[in-house]
């Protein structure tokens, strides 16, 4: 019986997947808007692309028109294209993503769902070279002694000119444990009315190595900085591992 409802399952994916010749990638439609992919099992439903908006991501703050959300480690675009469902529109969305195949399966996402939506292809940094390794899972392509793909970095006020930011109304963050070396590189908050960051102590608790703990330095950074902070607590490690800051 399992057996069977993994077939139905992997048959479901496959009638809302199709192989897109002109990119190479694969796209399927969500919220009347493509979103590019790198390989089926990257696909994530519409069901579960809103519970995770609506209980983690946003759980705190759901952006409204005239807002500016700047997301490092935007991914796919799912959490972007989620912003647009009931016909909503009127914020600027800039996408952050590193890893060069996921960035351009995003840059396909946000050139066929409009203006207010732009891909960066830079690692926040002040390093002039960071380097990655290729993965099938794209959570798992970060920084590691044996890294061979250079990808091109910008400093954070470098960022900020380029795409002519004075201000953020929402600075999210899911960016595999980079988390505390980016928020080092933040040295005016002013700017910045919310955070939503997903720190990573739970990949540390899972033995992927200390690095990946943030959510302490975090947490002392923001609430130096002025924040009042938020968690959530659905039982769940990557989850609970969410800080949601805001400042009046």
């Amino acid at each position: 019986m399992g057996f069977i409802k993994s077939i139905k399952k992997r048959c479901n994916w496959l009638t809302k997947i199709r192989y897109d010749k002109r990119t190479g990638f694969f796209v399927y439609k969500r919220f009347g808007k493509n979103i590019y992919i790198r390989h089926p099992r990257h696909f994530m439903d519409e069901k579960s692309n809103i519970w995770y908006c609506d209980n983690v991501v946003y759980s705190h703050y759901k952006p409204v028109s005239g807002d500016l959300v700047v997301d490092l480690g935007a991914g796919y675009g799912e959490e972007a294209i989620y912003l647009t469902r009931k016909g909503k529109s009127g914020i600027r969305y800039i996408g952050v993503e590193a890893q060069p195949v996921i960035y351009e399966c995003l840059a396909n996402t946000f050139n066929d769902s409009g203006e207010n939506f732009t891909a960066v292809p830079f690692a926040i940094s002040d390093n002039p070279i960071l380097k990655f390794v290729s993965q099938m899972s794209y959570a798992s392509v970060g920084q590691t002694p044996e890294a061979y793909v250079e990808v091109p970095t910008i400093s954070w006020p470098d960022f900020l000119k380029r795409y002519q930011i004075d201000k953020i109304d929402l600075l999210k963050m899911n960016i595999e444990g980079a988390e505390k070396e980016v928020i080092k590189l933040i040295t005016d908050f002013s700017i910045i009315k919310r955070l939503a960051i997903s720190c990573h102590d739970f990949r540390a608790e899972e033995g992927d190595g200390e690095w990946y703990r943030s959510k302490e330095f975090v947490t002392s950074v923001l609430k130096e900085n002025g924040y009042s902070l938020k968690t959530i607590n659905l039982g769940i490690p990557y989850t609970d591992d969410w800080i949601f800051a805001e400042r009046d």
